[in-house]
């Protein structure tokens, strides 16, 4: 798989877990539950070994404002509470699933 092919799958995911739509993710959009999924999105990239630099191009966003993402995720998801750790942990379970498939 190519990356835009990994990012398009990831986005996938956290639009299914989040119910916000890829569209939202990639707004510029304050709205808090299209933030926290960014967060996950951008987390995951992350997690999947895409570089800051690499996600803001995909994503349309600085890579200051990537940065600031990554480090502040831990952060947030505490404040958030259940919900967006809940999230998490389906959003990591679905991308363990793609990964045996795409045999990585």
């Amino acid at each position: 798989m190519e990356n835009k092919d990994f990012f398009n799958a990831i986005c996938r995911i956290v639009e299914d877990v989040t119910e916000v739509s890829t569209d939202e993710l990639l707004s510029h959009s304050r709205r808090e539950e299209v933030v926290d999924a960014r967060y996950l999105l951008v987390t995951f990239l992350r997690v999947w070994g895409f570089y800051p630099s690499q996600i803001a191009r995909l994503m349309g966003f600085s890579i200051r404002n990537i940065n600031h993402t990554l480090s502040r995720f831990p952060e947030r998801i505490k404040r958030q509470g259940k919900q967006m750790s809940r999230n998490y942990q389906l959003i990591k379970r679905e991308l363990g699933n793609l990964a045996e498939t795409s045999a990585l």
